[in-house]
C-alpha cells in the first residue's frame, strides 16, 4: 500500500516528465537495460501501474515513429528460433 499523502497524480506526472527527459538525452526507452521513471514508480506504486505501462508504451510507440534510429535492432540471435 501507498504512503500517506502521497499525490500519485503528481507522482504519475513527474514521471511521465522524466521519462520524456530521457528521450531528449537519447537514451533508447525500449532497451531492456535501461529503467525509467515510469517504470519504477508503477513498482513502487502499484495504484498508478496501469498508468504507468500505458503511458510508457506511448512513449516508447512515439520515440519509434520520432527517432527510428535510437530504437534497440533484435540482434541476430534474436531473429532464429532454436
Amino acid at each position: 500500500m501507498s504512503e500517506p499523502f502521497v499525490n500519485l497524480d503528481t507522482i504519475f506526472n513527474l514521471a511521465v516528465q522524466e521519462t520524456e527527459e530521457l528521450i531528449e538525452h537519447g537514451f533508447d526507452l525500449s532497451d531492456s537495460c535501461v529503467v525509467t521513471s515510469l517504470e519504477w514508480y508503477a513498482n513502487k506504486y502499484p495504484e498508478i501501474a496501469e498508468r504507468c505501462n500505458q503511458a510508457l508504451l506511448e512513449l516508447i510507440d512515439k520515440q519509434a515513429a520520432d527517432f527510428p534510429q535510437r530504437v534497440t535492432v533484435p540482434s541476430e540471435i534474436d531473429r532464429y528460433e532454436f
